[in-house]
């Protein structure tokens, strides 16, 4: 993977280029892309990264510059879990989660590294956080002011387990509908950002009270290395497909 570019010289790169490129974001996700790349074989294809989503689309609409090379897109979906990507997207390969991390996360037999003590404070973690970032998705949806970036480090209670009281008064918490409590928790692996989902369990599996402890890359590696789920053999399959084509 090479360095960090600008636009215009990432396309004069393609303009220059022969061998079948895959375009990533590739900022925070490089490291589970280099493994990709290793699994698919560099022979194959050459993994290159944007520097983020925003570089990644831009690219993506000045692919008419570049049509003599075959090249894939793949980009989390981020908001779009939320709702429909734009048709003139239709040619990426997009995460089913949130994120490229939500994919190795689904299913969620991560989980099993915690022992029946751990499980109960994990979980009331989650359902602490799943109200409030409901709060979130609903702000989204409703075009209102929003974020997904609050680290569950920051505004979890290292003894109650819950989101501080301080925190959801200052950013005017109002409880969300049931239908989007319900929505989330059924489906938190999809929709909860990926890095908050890990966030919250490696604040668990770090703990310094346990003989083994996990930091985040090792519990991605986990992921990817012991039980590669569903959603991340599909996307994994989903760009074979596309380089083979």
């Amino acid at each position: 993977m090479g360095l960090e570019l600008t636009i215009d010289e990432i396309v004069e790169t393609l303009k220059r280029s022969s061998l079948t490129t895959v375009l990533v974001e590739g900022v925070d996700d490089v490291m589970i892309y280099r493994w990709l790349e290793d699994e698919i074989g560099i022979t194959n294809a050459n993994f290159f990264p944007c520097g983020g989503r925003d570089m990644l689309l831009q690219v993506f609409e000045r692919r008419d510059e570049f049509k003599h090379l075959k090249t894939v897109f793949v980009a989390d979906k981020d908001t779009f879990v939320y709702v429909n990507p734009p048709e003139k997207y239709n040619d990426i390969i997009w995460t089913n989660g949130y994120s490229i991390e939500n994919d190795l996360y689904y299913g969620r037999g991560i989980e099993k590294l915690l022992s029946n003590d751990e499980k109960e404070v994990f979980l009331k973690s989650l359902d602490s956080f799943i109200e409030y970032y409901a709060f979130e998705i609903e702000n989204f949806l409703s075009q209102k002011e929003f974020s997904f970036r609050n680290h569950p480090q920051h505004i979890l209670c290292n003894i109650q387990h819950i989101v501080k009281q301080d925190f959801l008064e200052q950013i005017s918490f109002i409880k969300p509908s049931e239908n989007t409590i319900n929505n989330v928790k059924e489906n938190y692996d999809v929709l909860i950002r990926g890095k908050s989902l890990f966030a919250i369990l490696t604040r668990i599996l770090s703990n310094g009270n346990r003989q083994i402890k996990h930091s985040k890359n090792s519990l991605l590696e986990h992921c990817y290395r012991t039980h590669k789920s569903e959603m991340f053999t599909h996307l994994l399959n989903e760009i074979n497909k596309k380089i083979s084509a």
